[in-house]
């Protein structure tokens, strides 16, 4: 009786051990298998949405890239002639020649440049890199009027035969202005095969599916990383998308143009990331599969199965085991993502030293790091090189017209609130048409970049070009008026005295009338400054030329 009482007793408190041990390790069970799958969640939410921000960002960088080169042709006083005469029906060959070549130029060296053309406000063509016929009424006349506002914006793909074959391409239009006025417009038609690059270098795209969609919601560029050609329909019947479809109309997305919908396929779980395109009307959309990434979790739980059912110590080792090795090393890494997003700063890294797959997945969370670290600093450096070409004059090297109307504005400003003296000059070429009437254009460029150059090296200011043969520069500070006529003499001297013809080896004075005007106080006015420096240089014409007019008040 005692020893069956005994083994009874024995049997119940193993019974209540493994009830009181079993209970809280099935509790801690299902609760690491629910983190495990939670964490995953986040991982995959948060790596869909840097995959989808990035490529914002990318196509957000070129559709700059193209703005920026489409601003720059729309500015040329070329471009702005040729639309002007054919407003005028007054039309000249030699200008549209000139822009012809200069739109073909452009071309050549922008890879995903199908076409480069300009039409003026009526939409007839007036110049384009392909062939064409003068006058031509364009398409763009046929296109919603939202692109005919002169903002820059980027449309729907369509596809066409280019002079490089066929092609599905993306028009980008810009207006061209002439004294505040829309006469015309700059329109490029972009290679969509651009973004299909983009789709094949997301690297971090495990088991998804990237979509580039227009404002008709035509693909432009869908796949994954292995599509080496686009996808051409949805992977997915629309029948097969109800749940998807539903949470899709569900949202305003005027309110919300970036975010997720979580919805079921084929008895998966899946996620989709979805973002509008600043300058279009696209949208992206990245969609990966979460019950493919929950594999892992559903391995854990497993194991934790096995633990459960053999011995408590064993069950123990797993629990310290996910703790240790997966919890904390997935912790760690979503801290140094909050870091990232909140400093912005990549250098940042995982260290994680595991030999396991939360190593391996460190690993490649820190080459991801340094793709993106290096993205950055290339971006910046690009964005640093951008801003160089936007203020500077490609032929001179100097500030050009809108640069140097800044800098002129801007020290006005300061020199009011500092009660400054302040000094600005126009200075214009003699007969400079006569350089490229008797030399060539070449020796008539090579005179204003000589001029440029002098004046650069001979004024302790700003210097800049504002026309085809006229220049400008400011001082802020005081100066004598007798050092800024022996500065003007001195530059009119090495003007007339220093300028040698490459082909001839002979002296070419280059004869120069300067205007310049001093003044001081606090109402200085810019406009007023600009006009009595304007006026100098006139009067300095009606002096005979290759002089200055200095102008104190």
């Amino acid at each position: 009786m005692e020893e069956a009482a005994s083994m009874k007793l024995k049997h119940s408190i193993l019974g209540l051990l493994l009830l009181f041990t079993l209970i809280p390790l099935g509790i801690f069970g299902i609760f690491s298998i629910y983190e495990t799958n939670r964490k995953i969640d986040e991982l995959t939410e948060q790596n869909v949405r840097a995959i989808s921000e990035n490529q914002v960002m990318n196509i957000k960088n070129f559709t700059q890239d193209r703005n920026n080169e489409m601003d720059m042709i729309a500015s040329y006083q070329l471009t702005q002639n040729a639309i002007l005469y054919s407003l005028r029906e007054n039309e000249s060959p030699l200008a549209r020649n000139y822009v012809d070549n200069l739109l073909k130029e452009r071309k050549k060296y922008s890879i995903f440049v199908a076409s480069i053309s300009v039409v003026n406000r009526n939409f007839h063509v007036v110049s384009s890199s392909e062939e064409y016929e003068p006058g031509t009424v364009s398409a763009m006349k046929d296109v919603d009027p939202k692109y005919q506002t002169g903002e820059f914006i980027i449309g729907d793909v369509y596809e066409r035969i280019t002079d490089d074959g066929r092609k599905n391409v993306v028009p980008a239009y810009t207006g061209v202005y002439y004294n505040n006025e829309l006469i015309g417009y700059v329109m490029e038609e972009l290679d969509t095969a651009y973004f299909d690059d983009l789709r094949l270098n997301m690297d971090t795209l495990a088991d998804g599916t990237f979509y580039l969609l227009d404002g008709n919601g035509a693909i432009i560029t869908a796949g994954d990383t292995k599509n080496k050609r686009s996808l051409k329909t949805f992977v997915s019947k629309s029948s097969d998308r109800n749940d998807f479809q539903k949470k899709w109309d569900a949202i305003d997305h005027e309110k919300n143009p970036s975010g997720y919908v979580r919805y079921r396929y084929h008895r998966q779980d899946y996620i989709t990331y979805y973002s509008d395109v600043e300058n279009t009307c696209w949208g992206i959309r990245v969609t990966e599969n979460l019950s493919a990434q929950k594999q892992t979790g559903r391995t854990y739980g497993m194991l934790i199965t096995l633990g459960l059912s053999a011995l408590i110590i064993g069950v123990c080792c797993t629990q310290y085991f996910m703790t240790k090795k997966i919890f904390a090393p997935i912790t760690h890494i979503l801290q140094v993502f909050a870091q990232i997003r909140e400093s912005e700063d990549y250098s940042l890294r995982v260290h994680i030293q595991e030999k396991h797959e939360t190593g391996e997945l460190a690993a490649g969370i820190n080459e991801l790091l340094d793709y993106v670290e290096q993205a950055d600093r290339k971006e910046k450096e690009r964005q640093q090189k951008l801003l160089q070409m936007a203020e500077n004059d490609p032929l001179t090297g100097i500030k050009n017209k809108k640069a140097i109307e800044k800098e002129m504005l801007s020290m006005v400003q300061r020199a009011v609130e500092s009660h400054e003296q302040i000094t600005f000059g126009f200075v214009d070429i003699d007969d400079f048409r006569d350089y490229n009437t008797n030399y060539g254009h070449q020796e008539g460029d090579a005179v204003i970049q000589f001029v440029a150059q002098t004046l650069k090296e001979n004024i302790h200011g700003a210097v800049g070009r504002i026309g085809g043969d006229e220049f400008a520069f400011c001082y802020a500070g005081e100066l004598e008026p007798e050092r800024i006529r022996h500065n003007a003499d001195k530059i009119l001297e090495i003007l007339r005295t220093q300028h040698v013809n490459e082909q001839t080896g002979e002296v070419l004075p280059v004869p120069c009338s300067i205007g310049i005007v001093m003044s001081q106080g606090d109402t200085l006015d810019y406009t007023q400054l600009i006009r009595k420096a304007d006026l100098a240089m006139y009067q300095a014409k009606e002096n005979g030329k290759n002089t200055f007019v200095l102008n104190v008040d």
